[in-house]
């Protein structure tokens, strides 16, 4: 930068004319969005599943040096008119921890972090789920008690597709049933593994060819690692899946 300036500072010194100083501007960098966070599929037939979901979206750019990192609680739940049924009903007012769900066309939801509302779904205190019944889903209550998934590694911001990547788990992944370990590119394509959680791998690798067909991009991309662990119980002669999730979530550059 320095002859840069002095070449700046050489041609004001021989303009003798007035000028009115311009404020220069920076550009504001974006903030990526955080994701929802991708759930697993247990197998078998149930009539419903309740998700909770504690989350850490990291992000950096040209103005933090170091990646930041937000926390969000979510939950999200499925009732179905049969066992291993595709098709959705209503269920009533759904909440965790005294929280209720919004119901999009039978599909429930809540979102939770700093500067929303509500800020917190309370998910590190327990998770408390009700639900208050409609049609074929009979009221109920359950509390998942136990321990949160949790992952404390370092997750990659960017991704070489040529030269494949190896995210790493180990002794970094704690009180999982299963880690699912997802790709994603900013057309939504998804490239994906699942391990044990108990214990983990030391590693999960991506090849170059698993990683070809993703498109490249400096934003919009996400690598994620979801440890999880679930319950089935019987629930008024019905079997539902409880599901506790934590999604460690890194925005990342493909090239």
């Amino acid at each position: 930068m320095a002859p840069v300036v002095a070449l700046a500072i050489g041609f004001t010194s021989c303009d003798k004319t007035p000028t009115t100083p311009t404020t220069p501007t920076t550009p504001t960098p974006t903030t990526p969005t955080a994701p929802t966070p991708q759930t697993p599929t247990v197998n078998g037939s149930y009539n419903g599943v309740l998700v909770a979901i504690k989350m850490g979206f990291s992000y950096s750019n040209s103005m933090i040096p170091y990646p930041v990192t937000v926390e969000s609680d979510v939950a999200v739940a499925s009732f179905y008119s049969t066992p291993g049924g595709s098709t959705t009903v209503d269920a009533g007012a759904v909440k965790v921890n005294d929280i209720a769900l919004d119901n999009n066309s039978n599909s429930y939801s809540k979102s939770a972090s700093v500067g929303l509302e509500p800020s917190s779904l309370e998910l590190s205190t327990g998770v408390k789920w009700s639900v208050g019944g409609s049609g074929s889903v009979t009221a109920f209550d359950y509390n998942y008690s136990g321990s949160f998934p949790d992952f404390d590694g370092t997750l990659a911001t960017e991704i070489d597709k040529a030269t494949g990547l190896d995210v790493s788990l180990g002794s970094d992944v704690s009180n999982a049933d299963s880690v699912f370990v997802v790709i994603i590119d900013a057309n939504g394509k998804m490239v994906s593994k699942s391990v044990k959680g108990n214990p983990a791998p030391a590693k999960v690798s991506f090849t170059s060819s698993e990683l070809s067909g993703l498109s490249t991009g400096e934003t919009g991309g996400y690598l994620e690692v979801l440890p999880w662990r679930y319950t089935m119980p019987s629930i008024n002669g019905k079997p539902y899946v409880f599901i506790k999730e934590y999604a460690a979530v890194s925005a990342v550059k493909i090239k």
